[in-house]
């Protein structure tokens, strides 16, 4: 077997389960801290475990400084496991000690996102200068490796989540929580296996990594569409919720609507596996963005159609699901074109981080509007991606004007 599909098979191994474990994390915190006190003690949990996601930049410093990735993605998953059964048998005693352990537990999170995604680059690469015989062909690649990290994610979402309810169920929600760890103790044996990077251009990387993503203008428009498309996405859930109190329908149709949101993120990966993007990765990042608002304004036919209501719906959240995944595979794209040498794991790390406080605030945003209907919501929703879209074009018209001082040079030299 290659190097190079030995680093793919515990990339994607490795991958796939330690973000079931992350995903489904978030999920059994919400339904351990509401058994036990209540939904003000889940949310508790669940921001504990998602806020630290925040020190992205200190825990991305960690990946690059190392030539071996491996042995620092197996110790943050084994301490977030750790801290996890910290949380799950403390939780009984003391839901302020679970917290706090659960915010230990969530300083890996960057490292099992965009840390783990930074590193696929380097494995696609390991035999880059014998096998690609041209630029297209590498490029062909590494969007073909990024759609299939998109997969990862999108599958992780679908499983993480699935396993908490059984476990919740056959178990306890504390239960499912500790067990949870079990994941990611597994993950963290094939993580091993991943190939050396060259520690040469870690020591390159010079400067502040939040410097870095407000000077290089590719990387602050990509990190800007992150964000902004993040927040808008976040909503989804609860658009969900408010279609199917729209027409009086039980939460379970919400799920539903979710679960095609989901299926469709799938289908859309394994497209893009087959025929991967291609173009600038800038270029297909505000495309992702304009052709996601589009699609969360789709949910509204579902409104002015009653009689066909659940069967619309359905398709709408498929394709909002759908373009979601194009838009992360783009972001994935331009992270690793434009992260600076030994840079990527801060790269990658920070802006994961961003866009889980993006989505945060989305979330948190879209519950306070719920109660003005669901075609506010998605009208709300679109429009925060077309503020996105908008920002980042004013960004690049900016930053394509030539400066008055340069005018002035120009003009000066004319005959």
């Amino acid at each position: 077997m290659s190097e190079r599909r030995a680093g793919v098979i515990a990339y994607l191994t490795s991958a796939v389960t330690a973000r079931s474990a992350d995903a489904g994390a978030i999920v059994a915190a919400v339904l351990a801290g509401t058994a036990v006190g209540g939904p003000a003690a889940g949310g508790l949990l669940a921001a504990a475990l998602t806020i630290p996601h925040l020190i992205g930049p200190l825990a991305g410093r960690l990946l690059d400084a190392r030539e071996r990735p491996g042995p620092v993605l197996a110790g943050a998953f084994l301490w977030y496991a750790a801290f996890l059964v910290v949380a799950a048998v403390t939780l009984p005693v003391s839901i302020i000690g679970a917290a706090a352990a659960l915010a230990a537990a969530g300083c890996a999170g960057p490292l099992v996102t965009g840390g783990l995604s930074s590193r696929l680059a380097s494995i696609l690469a390991v035999r880059s200068t014998a096998d690609a015989t041209a630029a297209d062909a590498a490029s062909v690649t590494r969007r073909r490796g990024q759609a299939l990290d998109a997969l990862t994610y999108g599958a992780a979402g679908t499983v993480g989540p699935a396993a908490i309810a059984a476990g919740a169920v056959l178990l306890s929600p504390a239960g499912a929580l500790a067990a949870t760890a079990g994941l990611l103790v597994i993950a963290a044996v094939p993580v091993l296996w991943l190939p050396r990077t060259r520690r040469t251009a870690a020591r390159a990387a010079g400067g502040g990594i939040l410097r870095v993503l407000l000077t290089s203008a590719p990387l602050r428009r990509t990190t800007v569409a992150t964000v902004g498309s993040a927040t808008a996405l976040a909503a989804a859930p609860v658009i969900a919720a408010a279609l199917a109190s729209s027409r009086g329908a039980a939460p379970s149709s919400a799920a539903l609507l979710m679960a095609l949101y989901g299926a469709g993120g799938l289908a859309a990966a394994l497209l893009l596996i087959a025929r991967p993007l291609s173009g600038s990765p800038e270029r297909l990042v505000r495309i992702g963005v304009a052709v996601t608002g589009v699609a969360l304004l789709l949910p509204l036919a579902a409104l002015l159609a009653p009689s066909a209501e659940t069967a619309i719906g359905g398709v709408a959240f498929a394709l909002v699901g759908a373009s979601n995944s194009a838009l992360f595979a783009a972001t994935l794209a331009a992270r690793t074109e434009y992260s600076p040498p030994g840079a990527a794991a801060r790269v990658f790390a920070t802006v994961a981080g961003v866009k889980v406080a993006g989505s945060a605030i989305g979330v948190a945003a879209a519950g306070l509007i719920a109660p003005f209907g669901a075609g506010v919501l998605i009208l709300c929703a679109a429009g925060v991606c077309a503020l996105t879209l908008t920002a980042v074009a004013l960004d690049a018209a900016i930053a394509s004007r030539p400066s008055r001082a340069a005018r002035s040079s120009r003009t000066s030299l004319a005959p």
